[in-house]
Order: C-alpha cells, then sequence, then structure tokens
C-alpha cells in the first residue's frame, strides 16, 4: 500500500446537506433535491451561492441564513485528523470528495487540512462525481499510482464499491476504530 485516499464529507468532517435539508423539505424532497441541484453543484455546473438562492427561492429562507446552517453543521472530527497526520508520514495521503465550490476550499483552508494531503481532486473542479469510475482513476492517476496500491475509505457503499471497482482497496467508513481495524487488515501500518 502506497497511498491512502479519504472522503471528506461524513469521514473527516461531518455531512452537512442530509441535516441542513430536511430542516426545510420532507426526506423524499431532500432526496431529489441532492440528486438534482446538490448534484450540480457537486459536478461543477453551479456553484454554493445558487445553491443557497434556488434553496431560498423554494423555501422562504434567507441565503445568508443558510449558509450560516450550513458553516454551522462543519464539525471536523480530530481523531480522523491525527489518524491522517500519523499515517502521512509512511504513506501518500490524499483527499477524493464530492464538494461545490468554493465551500470545500473554504473549510479545508479555515482549518489548515490541505497540509494533511499530496494530493486532492473535488468533483467540481473535474466536472466529475463519485461514483464515477473516472474520479478513482483521475485520483491514482494524480498519484502516480495503480489502483491496486491505494486504500480508499468513505461513508457511502456506493462510492467504496466503485472504488473496488476500479481496483482499489477499499472500506466503508463508519468510525475511526473501525478504519484503523480496516487499514490494518489491507496491510497498513498505523
Amino acid at each position: 500500500m502506497q497511498a491512502i485516499v479519504f472522503d471528506f464529507f461524513g469521514v473527516i468532517c461531518s455531512e452537512i446537506t442530509p441535516f441542513v435539508l430536511p430542516r426545510y423539505m420532507s426526506a423524499e424532497a431532500a432526496v431529489a433535491y441532492k440528486a438534482s441541484v446538490v448534484e450540480r453543484a457537486d459536478l461543477g455546473e453551479i456553484d454554493l451561492a445558487e445553491v443557497l438562492d434556488h434553496l431560498s427561492a423554494l423555501t422562504g429562507a434567507v441565503p445568508a441564513a443558510l449558509e450560516a446552517e450550513f458553516w454551522a453543521c462543519v464539525k471536523i472530527d480530530p481523531e480522523v485528523v491525527a489518524l491522517i497526520e500519523r499515517l502521512k508520514t509512511r504513506y501518500r495521503t490524499a483527499l477524493l470528495s464530492n464538494a461545490m465550490r468554493p465551500f470545500l476550499r473554504q473549510i479545508l483552508e479555515k482549518h489548515d487540512l490541505p497540509r494533511l494531503f499530496d494530493e486532492m481532486v473535488i468533483s467540481c473542479e473535474e466536472h466529475v462525481t463519485k461514483p464515477n469510475p473516472a474520479i478513482y482513476r483521475l485520483m491514482t492517476g494524480r498519484l502516480g499510482l495503480a489502483p491496486s496500491e491505494c486504500f480508499f475509505t468513505d461513508d457511502n457503499p456506493a462510492n467504496v464499491r466503485a472504488a473496488r471497482g476500479v481496483g482499489m482497496q477499499a472500506a466503508q467508513f463508519t468510525g475511526v476504530e473501525t478504519l484503523k481495524r480496516d487499514l490494518l487488515a489491507a496491510g497498513v501500518t498505523l
């Protein structure tokens, strides 16, 4: 194993849209909104301001208040950060995330997280989202490694299956202790 690749939302940071959207719409409507508007943002077709304007028009909430809610949901997991810092001493580390611009870059900068990664592939910047196999190939290409030399973790099982489909070792993130066991099982030295 040469590189450990991390998802961001749901692994390093709390999820955002699953907490904000249900405050304004039914669970069914939130799923549809995520699959349409948020997916367009993750592809880089629209940005955070446009998402907030759209959500405001749909719900009547003020865009600035919606943005504040998005930011209020940002919780960085210090245990995951500490694990990445430890892994970085022996392995290449990378970030592979679906995200809208400029939100993820703003979070990374605010919390001094770019220092953790040798490479970052963010969907809105590449115009491709997980679980499309192309984004995993892009990541391994940027690392200059074969997929089999990379371990990937994500909280979404579909993204884990897609990573395995291109030849990466992958495990669903359910917590830092489980991730440590999964890494050890993959031959990673902690």
